[in-house]
């Protein structure tokens, strides 16, 4: 069974936490500079502030990404297990989002969903539980993604491009994006060569790296100029 029902489909998860991060991470941004204009002798909090937008900005395009490229049923599994762990109250990010990845690859056994189930029984598994492929630890559902997975050298590419391009957008101390996007640029080549998952949040990486490359390119020009007149 690959159809899933409009309750269980996991849209709206998927949908709030693309809105969540967008909203928070472009607000964070925006007020980090605003607090640069206003304290300008105390940067400290500002870059803080700025920081926690780009890493909410990273988890956005890592959401968008993953949405996109997942069927609606991957969607739904991946969904179901966050929202099993949410019930649980324990905070153990690290293994809901294990348990979400293991349920959206089809690679959860039939054991931990009936305990994951047990923690919020009205919310019931999405699809048919598996009784034999995925205890083998075979995928129940068929990845569309080939070569290696390279999602977290990309999202930690693209974190250090959006931080220097961030920084290429103030001019008292715009160099300092430079490193950033050196860095991002070599860890989005290797993101995206070979293909592989996380490919596409490797070029936006690039993508990212080479806007600040041309900001902080024209921030310079901009600087010999002022100091030849």
């Amino acid at each position: 069974m690959t159809k899933v029902a409009g309750p269980r489909s996991g849209n709206g998860y998927w949908g709030t936490q693309i809105v969540v991060t967008a909203l928070l991470g472009a607000g964070s941004v925006a007020a980090s500079y605003v607090l640069l204009v206003v304290k300008p002798d105390e940067p400290g909090g500002a870059v803080l502030i700025a920081l926690i937008g780009i890493a909410l900005l990273t988890t956005f395009a890592w959401t968008v990404d993953t949405a996109t490229r997942s069927t609606p049923l991957e969607r739904a599994l991946f969904a179901w297990a966050i929202m099993q762990h949410e019930a649980a109250g324990h905070g153990n990010d690290a293994l809901a989002m294990s348990d979400a990845a293991r349920a959206r690859d089809g690679t959860l056994d039939a054991d931990r969903i009936r305990t994951l189930q047990a923690l919020r029984p009205g919310n019931p598994y999405p699809t048919h539980l598996p009784v034999s492929d995925a205890a083998r630890g075979e995928p129940a559902t068929a990845r569309r993604d080939t070569g290696p997975d390279r999602t977290r050298l990309a999202l930690a590419a693209l974190f250090l491009a959006l931080t220097g391009l961030y920084f290429s957008c103030i001019p008292p101390v715009f160099i300092l994006g430079w490193p950033f996007q050196l860095a991002a640029s070599i860890m989005a080549v290797f993101a995206i060569v070979p293909r592989g998952r996380g490919r596409r949040l490797g070029i936006a990486a690039a993508s990212v790296s080479v806007l600040g490359t041309i900001v902080t390119l024209v921030l310079l020009l901009v600087r010999i100029l002022q100091a030849l007149n």
